[in-house]
């Protein structure tokens, strides 16, 4: 069982010319599970999904040690714990992973408070353990932040947000580079002209975010200061920043962080930015994904499992006779433990199919060779034996998914096929919902109550998902976290 889930997004440092200051939040996630509170010094973690052995080490260890200084900051003795990381960001690829690892540490040992701080008050202790805040205050606070950090006071400001039909596209290449190798690529001394160069140029990237200027940022992403050295440290580099920005869909490019994953920004045919940059690196010899993003605005989130009464009190201090104990309601009632979501979604419906055997498993086998993945399916019963089949699928996938459902659609006969960017994914998820009838029946109203449009509903024993409008995805999140997170 979870007691404690820890969210921390993805973050893309310096966005070419705000070099080590500006950093963004991107809906790519670490989550951080606190399954069982354990005796003092000992420590379960079980980590999976992305990184080798090597760096899920580094990961265990970066979070366990940043939850042990925070206790100590506080003067708190922190009891041991068992683990889990579930990681969907790449290893050393200029994504902040171990930034969230910090976070996260962090987040845990706060939410084992008496009273916890809010996020503000924490960045602090979270920046001198990273060293640098280009990653960890977006981490924390989400969006898209400018701040400064001279070894013991922080100033940063956060900006507006991204708007919603703005994607960040990132190729992440099949090569590692740690942020120590790309610093020491860096020269000790640069020309005033190029001081000049990167302060303008981070000037107005700083005030076009902040006034809605787009149309800068092809400009306002140009640097001198660090990706001529870093671009040269993989293949593909300096191709993909010279090439991609000549593309109109590409409204600005840079290197992510240290490196190598390639960041643009996109507000159409994101799919044709990401395909340019992938065959760039292919040019190269080199593999690599892609992931079409948007900004996290929400930044570190913190879900307690509310449903089952766990209670903790305060964590003993040192010298002090006060311990952590922990109650659990054994009523067997069901929980739940988050609200999650996710804006990187596209809707696709096939409509008018005939009603007979085989359509379905034609349509989704297709789409499985291609490796297209399709979630939350529903068919429904339609006039005349005719049936329209709905679904969604990642926005990256959204181009090869219209064509395969265009040719099943003239090959089966059906009427049409349309398909909607603007949508988000919204869902409950915790233990025996299928068991509980009150909670979808709260969740509806919740968001009736919001005035939320549900245009797709799917549920399972663990999650119920809704997919709605994804300029209500931030008040059906606050909606729902205020009636079953409380």
């Amino acid at each position: 069982m979870t007691l404690i889930r820890v969210k921390v997004p993805a973050s893309s440092a310096n966005l070419g010319s705000g070099f080590d200051t500006v950093g963004l939040a991107l809906t790519l996630y670490n989550f951080f599970d606190v399954l069982e509170v354990l005796p003092e010094g000992r420590y379960e973690v079980d980590v999976i999904g992305e990184g080798s052995s090597s760096a899920a080490q580094d990961c265990r260890n970066a979070v366990i040690e940043s939850y042990e200084r925070a206790c100590g900051e506080w003067g708190l003795v922190p009891p041991g714990l068992r683990l889990r990381t579930m990681n969907a960001i790449p290893f050393k690829r200029g994504l902040g992973s171990s930034s969230t690892a910090v976070v996260g540490g962090v987040a845990i040992a706060n939410e084992l408070r008496e009273r916890p701080l809010p996020k503000e008050e924490l960045l602090p202790l979270m920046v001198s353990m990273e060293g640098h805040p280009d990653n960890v205050v977006p981490c924390c606070l989400g969006g898209m932040v400018v701040s400064c950090w001279d070894g013991s006071d922080l100033k940063f400001v956060r900006l507006p947000p991204m708007p919603s039909d703005m994607l960040a596209v990132v190729a992440v290449p099949a090569v590692e580079l740690s942020t120590e190798e790309a610093r020491r690529a860096l020269p000790s001394q640069v020309s005033m002209k190029d001081a000049v160069y990167n302060v303008s140029r981070s000037a107005l990237l700083a005030a076009s975010w902040a006034t809605g200027d787009w149309g800068n940022l092809g400009w306002a992403m140009d640097d001198r200061l660090h990706q001529p050295f870093r671009a040269r440290l993989f293949p593909g580099g300096e191709a993909i920043l010279e090439e991609v920005r000549r593309i109109p869909q590409c409204a600005g490019v840079a290197i992510s962080g240290s490196g190598p994953s390639m960041l643009a920004f996109a507000r159409s045919e994101a799919h044709r930015v990401a395909e340019l940059m992938c065959s760039v690196f292919s040019r190269f010899g080199v593999r690599s994904r892609f992931f079409v993003l948007a900004s996290d605005d929400a930044g570190v989130t913190v879900s307690r499992n509310v449903g089952c009464s766990q209670i903790f009190r305060p964590l003993r201090r040192r010298g002090s006779d006060f311990s952590m104990t922990l109650g659990v309601d054994s009523a067997g009632r069901c929980v739940v433990d988050q609200v999650v979501s996710d804006r990187d979604v596209a809707k696709i419906a096939v409509l008018g199919v005939p009603d007979v055997p085989g359509v379905a498993a034609r349509l989704f086998s297709d789409l499985a060779s291609a490796g297209v993945g399709a979630e939350m399916i529903v068919q429904s019963v339609m006039r005349g034996q005719m049936n329209d089949i709905a679904f969604i699928v990642k926005r990256s996938t959204l181009g090869e998914a219209m064509a395969i459902c265009r040719a099943y659609a003239a090959d089966m006969g059906a009427q049409g096929v349309t398909f909607d960017t603007e949508v988000a994914k919204v869902a409950l998820t915790g233990e025996n919902l299928a068991g509980c009838p009150a909670i979808p029946s709260q969740m509806f109203s919740v968001l009736a109550g919001g005035r939320i449009n549900i245009d797709m509903i799917a549920a399972a024993s663990t999650v119920i998902a809704c997919i709605v409008a994804s300029g209500d995805l931030e008040e059906a999140i606050s909606a729902l976290s205020g009636a079953f997170l409380r």
